[in-house]
């Protein structure tokens, strides 16, 4: 049981990294999902259910929101811009 819950923290640990690391907005928000799955997971395993729950819902729910309306605020700005610049690269 140990080294299970061990596992699932080092796998929660590289989710993180996964989510830090990666360049484009659009991957990041699916390992960020990756990494909430998998560290309600980590938490299920300990048995504390409720905060598992709360973090499922609450927190990746309000971080989906915000991540959808950001999306949609660097498009509508990039259609005005006629396209969008990001740490040098240009995107259209």
């Amino acid at each position: 049981m140990t080294y299970f819950v061990l596992f699932l923290g080092l796998g929660f640990m590289l989710d993180g990294l996964g989510v830090v690391s990666n360049p484009s907005p659009y991957y990041g928000v699916v390992v960020l999902v990756v990494a909430s799955v998998s560290c309600c997971r980590w938490l299920l395993s300990l048995g504390v259910l409720f905060v598992s729950l709360v973090l499922f819902m609450v927190y990746l729910g309000g971080m989906l929101v915000v991540f959808v309306y950001l999306v949609s605020l660097v498009v509508s700005v990039s259609r005005d811009l006629g396209g969008l610049t990001c740490c040098g690269v240009w995107f259209r």
